[in-house]
């Protein structure tokens, strides 16, 4: 199959798929997050992040101490940084994430807030149930297509990458 064909099939399925879970509405299972929103609030609960040492006063009152996580976890979304800090101000705000002193060395760390636990859980319990209804048609055989379907695609797509 030409390179052009699969790029064409690719793009089919990643219509196909966004439009069948929602996720190119506004917001994402009927939370009030975005679709980018949710994804930062599920890798700050998956990983704190440290944020550097020394900042003042004045960085912490602007947020300035956000910006060494937010160009570490920019690059790793491929986000603009700027963009990303605006949401990570928007869960500092909210109380979902704030800033700590890390447990082992003293270095502040941004993480998420009980309240910020209990929205990645509201998400995440939203996503699964969506995910359940979606799958409860399939029979098991069709399950485990599904399933080898998915994990041959990115293993494929993980060799093409390195």
């Amino acid at each position: 199959m030409p390179h052009e064909a699969l790029v064409d099939e690719i793009r089919r399925f990643n219509r196909f798929y966004t439009g069948l879970v929602g996720l190119l509405d506004e917001t994402l299972m009927q939370s009030p997050y975005t679709l980018i929103e949710a994804r930062v609030l599920f890798e700050l609960g998956r990983r704190p992040r440290i944020a550097g040492g020394g900042a003042g006063f004045l960085a912490r009152m602007f947020h300035l101490d956000l910006a060494p996580v937010a160009s570490e976890l920019a690059s790793e979304l491929l986000l603009a940084p700027g963009y990303l800090m605006r949401i990570l101000r928007k869960f500092t705000a909210m109380g979902l994430a704030e800033m700590r002193t890390g447990p082992e060395n003293g270095l502040p760390v941004l993480s998420l807030t009980s309240r910020g636990k209990a929205a990645l859980a509201d998400l995440e319990g939203a996503t699964n149930r969506d995910l359940v209804r979606l799958l409860a048609k399939l029979e098991d055989k069709e399950a485990m297509e599904l399933s080898d379907a998915l994990s041959r695609v990115t293993r494929l797509l993980e060799t093409a990458r390195t």
